[in-house]
């Protein structure tokens, strides 16, 4: 006996559920269905009887999507160049260092053949050597040759 009244409700730590609870769940949903009701009058029995308008299959909006959007020239180069432009202004930055690059190794083999140039000369005057024939642009006979526009 002492169990039955421990499971209706009696003094038990697992007793039934509390007649309290209930009636304030009670009241909620009875203030529910009042504000619902002025709400549907306030708007219109249809707008809270009827269900939300359809919107279509899947397919159905994807091809709306597709066929419906033709987006402007402009707009579409603006979005090819905003997705492009990083990669083609990576790919330029890195061109333009290797040429920058290679024109500096250029020019400090242009510099070192000028200068090689210029000391080979001077030691040559200092030395008061002649230059011998086919240097400096005489013949073997000793005869100077000159360039034509024939030849």
């Amino acid at each position: 006996m002492a169990e039955n009244a421990d499971r209706n409700g009696g003094s038990g730590e697992g007793g039934g559920v509390n007649p309290d609870i209930v009636d304030d769940a009670l009241k909620l949903v009875d203030s529910l269905q009042r504000r619902l009701l002025a709400a549907g009058v306030r708007r219109g029995v249809s707008a809270v009887t009827s269900p939300p308008p359809s919107k279509g299959d899947v397919w159905e909006e994807a091809i709306r999507m597709e066929s419906d959007q033709q987006r402007p020239a402009l707009e579409e180069v603006l979005d090819i160049v905003r997705t492009s432009a990083p990669e083609v202004a990576g790919h330029l930055g890195r061109a333009g260092l290797a040429m920058v690059g290679a024109l500096g190794r250029t020019w400090d083999v242009v510099e070192r053949s000028l200068e090689q140039t210029r000391a080979d000369a001077a030691d040559q005057r200092r030395s008061g050597e002649d230059p011998g024939p086919g240097r400096d642009g005489g013949t073997a006979d000793g005869t100077e040759r000159r360039v034509t526009a024939r030849e």
